[in-house]
């Protein structure tokens, strides 16, 4: 892209707006303010792409209108890129780039005016790197959503149902795409794969389609030959059902026990008066049958008269049998 030396700084990001979007590449517009000796002397950030604030894991206010810092200039390398363009017969080069432990990136600058430099960043590591022919066609196949992430937490693989549930996200960090955050998430189990190249499981809810979900996460590490974890495999597993059926269980459970902590129940041996059949409680009183079976059961009475009580004390209205 060739640029005029006097477009105003104010439409650089109209005119970066088209390509601005390609998840496949982290593009920057960077003004070189120079002294009266043509030395440079500051780097401007005037144009970021979102995907290049995710690789770097800075926002764009970090970015746009300001000096970029000393530590970001190093990543990028602008002093040893504008002496390379300077050199150079054609006003731009490409080359790889590391942007991390084991990130290979290509990274193309160029110099359209004294006053900008462009930088495009892809990441061209094959994933064969990654995966080979034979574990993408099972991946690809699995029934579970599945993405390969690096350690700047760039997704760098989906297969089919992962792209069908959270759609294509390339090169996007899994906390921007998973959880709307703009940064790495405090309770990360990839993280913890990198850190100790184990497999992790973790379960999360999330909101999809509008409806509460339970995941499954298995987090299982991908090593180079040397034995270094270079991206995790996280695998997705729905255990929205399972859940609500232990949920279901364990409230039946708790009213079953809340019952049973009401019912208050008699056993062992009761003393009980021969005749006028009185019970002696704990503390040596005797008491009603119905005052005690009442206080100690919690059941209640209702009174009669059975027929030989009736013919006996109540002749009148129980005539005996005959």
């Amino acid at each position: 892209m060739n640029t005029p030396g006097n477009i105003p700084l104010t439409l650089l990001p109209l005119l970066f707006n088209p390509i601005l979007d390609d998840v496949h590449c982290a593009v920057c517009v960077i003004e070189i303010r120079r002294d009266d000796f043509g030395t440079p002397t500051e780097f401007v950030g005037r144009v970021a792409s979102q995907l290049l604030c995710e690789l770097l894991s800075l926002k764009e206010g970090d970015i746009l209108g300001k000096t970029l810092p000393e530590s970001l200039s190093q990543t990028l390398a602008l002093p040893a890129l504008l002496h390379e363009l300077t050199l150079s017969v054609t006003p731009q080069i490409h080359k790889e780039f590391l942007l991390g432990p084991g990130r290979i990136c290509t990274l193309q600058a160029h110099l359209p005016c004294p006053e900008l430099l462009i930088i495009a960043i892809r990441n061209t590591q094959p994933l064969q790197a990654m995966v080979s022919s034979q574990a993408e066609v099972i991946l690809a196949s699995l029934g579970e959503p599945c993405t390969i992430i690096d350690r700047n937490f760039s997704i760098l693989y989906e297969n089919e149902t992962a792209k069908q549930l959270w759609g294509s996200n390339f090169g996007r960090n899994c906390y921007t795409i998973y959880h709307g955050r703009q940064s790495r998430c405090e309770s990360c189990h990839a993280e913890e794969v990198f850190n100790d190249g184990e497999i992790h499981k973790n379960e999360k809810v999330a909101r999809i389609d509008g409806s509460e979900r339970h995941l499954e996460i298995t987090s299982a590490p991908l090593k180079d030959d040397t034995g270094q974890v270079t991206a995790v495999v996280n695998i997705t597993h729905d255990v929205t059902i399972r859940k609500m059926t232990e949920k279901g269980k364990e409230h039946l459970i708790r009213e079953l026990q809340s019952s049973l902590t009401k019912t208050k129940r008699l056993n062992g041996l009761l003393p009980i008066c021969s005749y006028c059949k009185k019970i002696k409680d704990k503390s040596g009183s005797w008491q009603q049958l119905e005052s005690y079976l009442r206080s100690h059961a919690e059941v209640e009475f209702s009174h009669g008269i059975c027929e030989e009580c009736g013919e006996q004390h109540h002749p009148q209205v129980f005539p005996k049998k005959k």
